[in-house]
């Protein structure tokens, strides 16, 4: 049954990178009869609350199916996340946001919450187990609850007439903050301390802890930073450059931690797993220092105002981190195999992730140094996403084809 979810999760992934490349065509086909709109919430919400959140939940199964007590509970959680997932993908593609997608969309919160008690539940009953990786996972899980404050607040928001003000945006912020930077970031290093653990790999727990209260204390007043362009006073402003400070640092402390693992990992895990290990950790620290550069005076309008680059960043998150982070485990715990034509796809993804990252952020700097823009830049694009697209494929037809620990 768990293999049929790795399947699911694959599909998932394959149906965002299917709907990214779709939005990259539009430029040489104006004419699609679904508005791009359309297109564009059905991947934004797809990719985080679809591909990212099944693989989340793929990760936690595998890791700790023995020791769930409630194994159809858990399968029925998982079941109903994909069927309400799909009926997401579909509502937006259908109607944008209106009537119907925002009811799924709200039905995937709740859905949210009994997967988020079924993961506390378990930790909570396995405390030796789980120990400081256990730490990760329950501060996940908060910062999961916490982020849904943001859409429940949008209904609120747009009842009072205003939905054109800088508060809607703000709880929009609000939310892809604490999903990005607390309930996925902390979960996924969560599960990776856990298989540390299991491996007998040595790591600095005491500094892993340390960085954990550092991130987390900071992470409140880290959401300032995501609504610096409203100009909110010298105090918040003061607030969000300490914040910043101290996340970088927690996460170099974390970085610092992890020193002494590196040389057991290179013998317990092939080259694929180290490889990717270490680009992840990679794209973790420069996504901190981007967000380190915003405190930087001018800066923030700068790059509030700049799309590619917003788009850039979050896809450094998304696909650099996140979803990289998932498949790298996914080959860590045994879920799949790292064979060759594992290689070739993540190769061929990770090709496509540097190409559209690219392509992104040299767009914005043409806009800001007004510089004429590249060149078959829309062309590139298309070409970025269509090997994200093959790379996905490529990894999903290796773990169909090969054997695994499920």
């Amino acid at each position: 049954m768990l293999r049929f979810f790795v399947h699911v999760s694959f599909l998932f992934f394959s149906l965002v990178a299917l709907t990214g490349a779709w939005m990259r065509y539009y430029p040489f086909a104006p004419g699609t009869s679904i508005p791009y709109s359309h297109v564009l919430h059905a991947h934004s919400h797809f990719a985080l609350l679809g591909w990212a959140f099944m693989g989340c939940f793929v990760l936690f199964l595998h890791f700790f199916w023995e020791r769930i007590r409630h194994k159809k509970q858990a399968i029925l959680a998982a079941s109903a996340m994909a069927g309400i997932s799909l009926a997401m993908l579909f509502a937006f593609l259908y109607q944008g946001y209106g009537p119907l997608s925002i009811a799924v969309s709200t039905l995937h919160i709740f859905a949210e919450y009994w997967a988020a008690f079924i993961f506390y539940r378990t930790v909570r009953e396995n405390p030796a187990f789980s120990e400081i990786g256990g730490t990760f996972i329950k501060g996940s899980l908060a910062f999961l609850l916490l982020s849904s404050a943001g859409p429940f607040s949008l209904a609120f928001i747009a009842a009072r007439g205003m939905k054109e003000t800088p508060w809607y945006d703000m709880a929009i912020y609000f939310y892809l903050h604490f999903q990005y930077n607390g309930w996925l970031l902390l979960f996924l290093i969560g599960m990776f301390v856990l298989w540390l653990r299991r491996k007998a790999v040595p790591f600095d727990a005491g500094g892993t802890k340390a960085a954990f209260w550092m991130y987390v204390i900071a992470l409140f007043p880290g959401y300032f930073h995501s609504i610096l362009w409203m100009e909110p006073g010298k105090f918040v402003e003061g607030l969000a450059v300490a914040a910043g400070v101290v996340q970088f640092v927690a996460v170099l402390l974390l970085f610092r931690s992890f020193r002494g693992s590196w040389r057991h990992l290179r013998r317990k895990c092939p080259g694929p797993v180290n490889a990717g290990l270490l680009l992840t950790m990679l794209a973790l620290l420069v996504k901190s220092a981007l967000e380190l550069g915003l405190l930087l005076p001018g800066l923030t309008d700068l790059v509030y105002d700049t799309r590619s680059v917003v788009i850039g960043y979050l896809h450094l998150t998304l696909l650099g981190f996140v979803s990289f982070f998932i498949l790298i485990q996914y080959i860590m715990a045994g879920i799949w195999e790292a064979d060759k034509q594992a290689v070739h796809g993540i190769s061929v993804f990770y090709a496509g992730f540097l190409l559209n990252e690219l392509l992104l952020f040299m767009m914005g700097l043409a806009e800001w140094i007004e510089a004429p823009q590249l060149p078959f830049r829309l062309e590139g694009l298309l070409l970025a996403g269509l090997m994200l697209l093959a790379g996905i494929l490529l990894m999903w037809r290796s773990f169909a084809r090969g054997g695994s620990g499920i």
